[in-house]
């Protein structure tokens, strides 16, 4: 999901956890979460973790996690690390599979009408929230959770972004109406919501966290505590949650779209290498170092069997703040966007671990076109533009911020910087921040210049354009502006022809690039360890519930 912002924190750091459904990053180059950087031992039998030890007895499925960076707060989420529990511990009126098509979920039906600005749901009678009391979920829940989503006291970060076009939302939003008029209780079983504008992605949309439906009882009844066990409506319940050390997700017996096979999934929080403890049949899901990445795909290393690769919907970039300076001079942005070799680096740093971004939608969205180009690597052409700018000869402190710790700056960060420095002749100061200090500037506009990233939330351009650069947007954290790509976007949103609706997003696309408020960098692919008793593990590009799927079999 997306910084939600579900973003990416991008600091590029070694075994980097994208937390897209808990699968890694193999390492960058330079070290790692490795033991010591350094190739791990590949050779003998012992190494072999298919059918090793008591990991593939018993119906608990471990794997590395991440702390979730927010509170488990449907509302709250905007980041990846915590949307990974959200979405298997809470439910909305729809969700989407593992082939990333929207399924029902607490709903059972719908049915557009009035132009497609009205949609009607017809809940299942079955769904309770994980009570000893087995609430049963009605329409009044789902009006209280938009409600409360939309509340300012709330402050929620995503609401407007994901639910903004349903009618009297931004106005309860922005404290200017006192409910919700778009949300309309008909009988307990039946809830209809009307749009301001017809939406060929709404349903997609209502998959994000944002509209999930929550326990009033349990909120109005412990306000302050209620998340450290929270009662959703998800495949999963949170059974533990240590801080730094593991969470445990217990499946819900009750489940309405069928109870999973797995009693429980282990996130397993500490550090340590995580291909030491795949090796030692601790966790069925690890990682490697990238120098292992040719070996394992080769079939040559006896880890082979166990690899799996997964292509992401997702995106690694640069931002260039237009309202700072340098940056609010465009050479300057193109400059910067033309003086570092993508490929290169991924080649040699990276061992093509990545896919160099010739755009900024990766090729696994909807509506991708092969026809976006981004900047290639022209160093004396960008020495000329810079050269043209109103800042030649005279660049301010430029610092760029990343998500991150530690006293050395990401190996990555440091070859980018050195690419500008010999092609520019500009000192970049790398600035190292933690992730909740990197979201607050972000949020604020404070930065010069930042590496993000953004992983999708829903499988639709609108997700990566609309969200990111429509000017009205309220994740539009880069404050970019551009009133053609304002009107292509806003044509986009209400057009329900899909050919015509993704030909409008790609030709906001290919203006955004050419603006250099951003700079493409690499597209996501990860590289993941299984073990071969895991059965059924979705390989989705993007977070999705699919634990529920997952079964413990040996062979």
């Amino acid at each position: 999901m997306s910084n939600k912002m579900l973003t990416l924190m991008m600091g590029f750091v070694a075994f980097l956890i994208l937390a897209v459904g808990v699968v890694f990053l193999i390492a960058l180059a330079g070290g790692g979460d490795d033991d010591d950087g350094s190739p791990a031992d590949g050779g003998g039998e012992n190494n072999r973790s298919s059918t090793s030890g008591k990991i593939c007895d018993g119906k608990s499925l471990i794997v590395p996690g991440d702390d979730p960076s927010s509170v488990l707060d449907p509302i709250q989420v905007a980041d990846v690390s915590t949307a990974e529990y959200v979405v298997e511990i809470f439910g909305g009126l729809v969700t989407l599979d593992p082939d990333l098509k929207v399924q029902p979920d607490i709903a059972k039906e719908w049915t557009s009408s009035n132009g497609g600005k009205t949609y009607t749901f017809k809940l299942r009678d079955n769904v309770v929230f994980h009570s000893g009391t087995a609430k049963r979920v009605t329409a009044n829940d789902f009006k209280y959770s938009i409600e409360r989503a939309a509340d300012p006291a709330n402050a929620s970060p995503t609401v407007l972004a994901y639910l903004g076009n349903i009618v009297g939302l931004k106005d309860r939003f922005q404290n200017k109406a006192s409910s919700v008029t778009g949300v309309k209780v008909i009988d307990e079983t039946t809830v209809q919501i009307d749009l301001v504008e017809p939406s060929d992605f709404f349903l997609s949309e209502l998959t994000y966290p944002v509209a999930y439906v929550v326990d009033k009882e349990q909120i109005e009844g412990n306000a302050r505590n209620w998340t450290q066990k929270p009662r959703g409506t998800g495949p999963f319940q949170l059974k533990e949650f240590k801080p730094a050390e593991k969470i445990v997700l217990a499946k819900n017996d009750r489940y309405h779209l069928g109870v999973a096979k797995l009693d429980e999934v282990v996130f397993e929080l500490a550090g340590g290498s995580i291909l030491t403890r795949y090796e030692n049949n601790e966790i069925h899901i690890g990682g490697f170092p990238a120098t292992q990445l040719d070996s394992i795909k080769s079939g040559q290393n006896p880890l082979s069997d166990d690899y799996r690769e997964v292509p992401e919907m997702a995106v690694f970039y640069f931002t260039l703040n237009p309202q700072k300076a340098p940056f609010d001079d465009p050479k300057v942005r193109q400059a910067f966007a033309m003086s570092f070799d993508r490929q290169n680096i991924n080649t040699v740093l990276l061992y093509d671990a990545y896919r160099v971004a010739d755009g900024f939608m990766p090729p696994e969205t909807p509506g991708y076109s092969e026809s976006i180009k981004s900047y290639s690597y022209d160093p004396v052409k960008a020495k000329q533009l810079l050269q043209e700018s109103r800042y030649a000869g005279k660049l301010p402190r430029i610092v760029l911020t990343y998500s991150g710790s530690g006293s050395a700056a990401p190996d990555l960060l440091v070859a980018i910087q050195k690419g500008w420095s010999d092609n520019l002749g500009v000192e970049i100061e790398l600035q190292a921040v933690d992730s909740s200090a990197f979201v607050r500037e972000q949020r604020k506009g404070q930065f010069q210049m930042q590496s993000d990233g953004w992983a999708a939330d829903y499988p639709d351009p609108e997700d990566f354009l609309g969200k990111l650069f429509a000017s009205d947007s309220s994740l539009n954290y880069a404050r970019y502006k551009n009133d053609e790509v304002d009107a292509l976007l806003r044509q986009a949103r209400i057009e329900t022809d899909r050919t015509k609706r993704f030909d409008l997003y790609r030709q906001a696309e290919q203006k955004i690039i050419d603006d250099a408020t951003v700079i493409p960098t690499f597209w996501p692919v990860t590289h993941t360890l299984v073990k071969s008793c895991v059965k059924n593990l979705p390989s989705a590009a993007l977070v999705i519930p699919k634990y529920r799927y997952v079964e413990i079999k040996d062979d």
